[in-house]
C-alpha cells in the first residue's frame, strides 16, 4: 500500500446480529472479553454500539497498535474459549474486517 505509514494502527470492525432475548448475556460476555483484551499487548481500545434503527444489530470496533497485535490476540490460546459465550448469542450473519488507520482526528 503506497503512501501509508509502515507501522500504523489497525481497526477491527464487526457488524453483528444478536439473537433476540440474549442481549444481556451478550453484553456480559462482551465485558468479560473486554477485560482480557484491555490487558493484551497492543490493544488500544474499543466500542460496542447498538443500532437505533435495528436493535438486533450491533457494531463492535477495536483498535490495535499493529496487524501483528490483532493477530496475536486472535491466535492466543485462550481466545477461542473466551469469545465462545459471546459468539453463542450471535446469528450467523455477521461481518468482520480489519482496516489500517490512515488518518484520525482527536475529539
Amino acid at each position: 500500500m503506497t503512501g501509508l505509514p509502515a507501522a500504523s494502527r489497525v481497526r477491527v470492525i464487526r457488524l453483528l446480529r444478536v439473537r433476540e432475548g440474549t442481549e444481556s448475556d451478550f453484553v456480559a460476555a462482551y465485558h468479560r472479553v473486554l477485560e482480557r483484551a484491555a490487558r493484551f499487548p497492543g490493544h488500544r481500545g474499543e466500542q460496542l454500539c447498538r443500532s437505533l434503527d435495528d436493535p438486533g444489530q450491533w457494531l463492535l470496533t477495536s483498535e490495535w497498535e499493529s496487524p501483528e497485535a490483532i493477530k496475536g490476540w486472535r491466535t492466543d490460546p485462550d481466545h477461542e474459549d473466551l469469545v465462545k459465550p459471546m459468539n453463542a448469542c450471535l446469528h450467523d450473519d455477521r461481518w468482520t474486517a480489519v482496516f489500517q488507520v490512515v488518518g484520525s482526528h482527536p475529539s
